[in-house]
């Protein structure tokens, strides 16, 4: 056998090897029944978050606020955000129910104010 067939026949093996490789990785997760059950997974798991995430910019809201015609403002303004923009007011909220009753929670709370008002 000459040099040259030999490297065909490696090249071959080495192709198909690769291609099965890739069926066995790839095929399964592109099922019908698998992808559906993926969706949903991180669909919940999306849902879940934000709400939790709204819960918690809810709870700091109602605690510092008191009109509460303002507050039911604020609510449907954040229905309104997209995930990225409730997980950044989230954050904050986080810090003001971390930091008390400092300047720190202070200036978290202008700031959450001042991203709702503005987004």
């Amino acid at each position: 056998m000459s040099v040259k067939n030999k490297v065909k026949r490696s090249i071959g093996t080495i192709a198909a090897g690769v291609a099965i490789a890739q069926w066995l990785i790839f095929l399964p997760a592109a099922t019908p029944a698998r992808g559906e059950k993926n969706a949903s997974d991180s669909d919940a798991r999306y849902v879940l978050g934000f709400s939790a995430d709204v819960s918690k910019i809810l709870s700091v809201l109602e605690n510092k606020m008191e009109d509460q015609q303002l507050l039911e403002r604020t609510k449907d303004k954040l229905l309104t955000l997209d995930h990225g923009q409730i997980q950044l007011i989230a954050s904050l909220s986080d810090q003001v129910i971390k930091e008390g009753n400092t300047t720190g929670s202070d200036i978290a709370f202008l700031l959450m104010t001042v991203l709702i008002t503005l987004i």
